[in-house]
């Protein structure tokens, strides 16, 4: 299967190392990070998100979709193929700021 771009949404708790838990259930897979933003919810500080550019084969993404909804501090966990999500949602996030 080819690789391709794929966006990935994350909302969990902003817990202590929860975003280093993600980043070892990508890289276990060996699915390269492109680009990632992550940040805090502006209404609870407790709650936080992750907008990741990822660049893999759509199986493993699928792979990587259901690890990251087993994690106990993860809300809900979304995928897009291309970048044209992340540049959206990236930019939603840089004008709240």
């Amino acid at each position: 299967m080819l690789r391709q771009d794929f966006t990935l949404e994350l909302s969990s708790d902003n817990n202590f190392s929860v975003l280093n838990r993600i980043i070892n259930i990508l890289n276990r897979r060996r699915v390269r990070i492109k680009k990632m933003m992550a940040f805090e919810n502006e209404d609870d500080f407790r709650r936080g998100g992750i907008i990741m550019l990822l660049f893999t084969t759509p199986d493993l993404m699928e792979k990587v979709k259901g690890q990251l909804e087993k994690l106990i501090e993860t809300d809900e966990v979304n995928v897009f193929e291309g970048s044209a999500s992340y540049l959206e949602f990236s930019e939603r996030i840089i004008d709240i700021d």
